[in-house]
């Protein structure tokens, strides 16, 4: 059983699988900066930043992609 797993291992599907998990967690992040921006637009990216628990850079780049 474990010859066929080993066997079935494809470096490109985990890799895509892996993508698809980084997109995604990368949409949810986004979506909480979003909201985070638009429930209060007075904060800073810093504050943002800290609440959400990534990068400022991240929150700078949210702002440009959606115009906030």
């Amino acid at each position: 059983m474990e010859n066929m797993l080993i066997a079935e291992y494809s470096y490109e599907e985990d890799m895509q699988v892996k993508q698809e998990e980084a997109m995604q967690q990368g949409m949810i992040l986004s979506g909480e900066i979003f909201r985070k921006v638009k429930e209060n637009p007075k904060l800073s990216n810093r504050q943002i930043s800290e609440e959400v628990g990534c990068s400022e850079s991240a929150v700078r780049n949210v702002k440009k992609i959606f115009c906030i």
